[in-house]
């Protein structure tokens, strides 16, 4: 049986080379962006490259829930089963801009359409883990989660917005996402892991930080790729990794309120 994943944010960067050698290796993979032309473009590319891989596409605005929703629905029928949710996708933002939801775009994109998607995604992963191996969502975060704080009373930014802070507070929360999903569902069916994929000269790097120097994208992406592909993960569900090794999380990623917390919030404003 082929295994079917899901990369969100895979038209360039990390996560098209995820795609690429997820699809190198034997997955089918669902390849997505948020446009319809940027997806059928890599998917052009992609099959050039691959000619027997099996690919598929999808394109959704994360950062608006109700893309999510349709966006969900889409891979839903385009996927019968789903046995890998790689939530790739990631924006730096340097000025504050607030969805038509009225959300904080980095928070959006970076972490509230991934965990709506995941929630609406995993009654299927769930399910087709039977008989197999436990599906797997991964979050890719950042080391920036260390410098991160999750502003309970304040998510979007309103009073205290810088593009360091949004992101750094969005990347904390990709973390405890993967350790709260970890706490929620049976290993057996569902695991989920974290990941900082290193300094890697991506467009979202560039966008926050200028020019930069870092490894390569093929080595950035090297993380998700085993998590993803592998027969099975040593380290427990809810790990997260750093140059490829699982590590201990910055300490506010363990604070189990602020955790249950923030699952709490996000329940309500993502309309569970």
């Amino acid at each position: 049986m082929t295994r079917t994943a899901l990369v969100t944010g895979s038209t360039d960067g990390i996560g098209r080379q995820t795609a690429r050698q997820l699809a190198a290796g034997g997955l089918k993979v669902i390849v997505h962006g948020r446009s319809k032309a940027k997806v059928d473009a890599a998917l052009a590319g992609l099959r050039d490259e691959l000619p027997g891989g099996e690919l598929d596409g999808v394109s959704f605005d994360l950062g608006s829930l109700a893309g999510v929703r349709r966006g969900a629905e889409a891979i839903a029928k385009a996927a019968p089963q789903l046995h890998v949710l790689v939530n790739n996708a990631g924006i730096f933002a340097t000025e504050r801009v607030v969805t038509d939801e009225g959300f904080e775009m980095t928070f959006a994109v970076n972490y509230l359409g991934p965990f709506l998607l995941t929630e609406l995604l995993a009654p299927r992963l769930v399910d087709s883990a039977t008989g197999g191996p436990p599906s797997r969502v991964i979050d890719v975060a950042s080391v920036a989660h260390t410098r991160g704080r999750i502003h309970l009373d304040d998510l979007q930014l309103a009073r205290s917005w810088t593009g360091y802070a949004a992101y750094a507070q969005s990347k904390l929360a990709n973390v405890m996402h993967a350790l709260s999903l970890a706490e929620r569902h049976d290993a057996k069916k569902l695991v989920a892991y974290s990941l900082h994929p290193g300094v890697v000269g991506t467009k979202l790097l560039r966008q926050g930080f200028g020019p930069v120097q870092g490894v390569s994208v093929d080595a950035g992406a090297r993380t998700a790729i085993r998590l993803a592909a592998a027969e099975s993960v040593d380290d427990p569900s809810g790990s997260y990794f750093s140059d490829g090794t699982a590590t201990q999380p910055a300490p506010a990623a363990r604070e189990a309120s602020v955790r249950a917390a923030l699952w709490d919030a996000s329940v309500k404003l993502a309309k569970l």
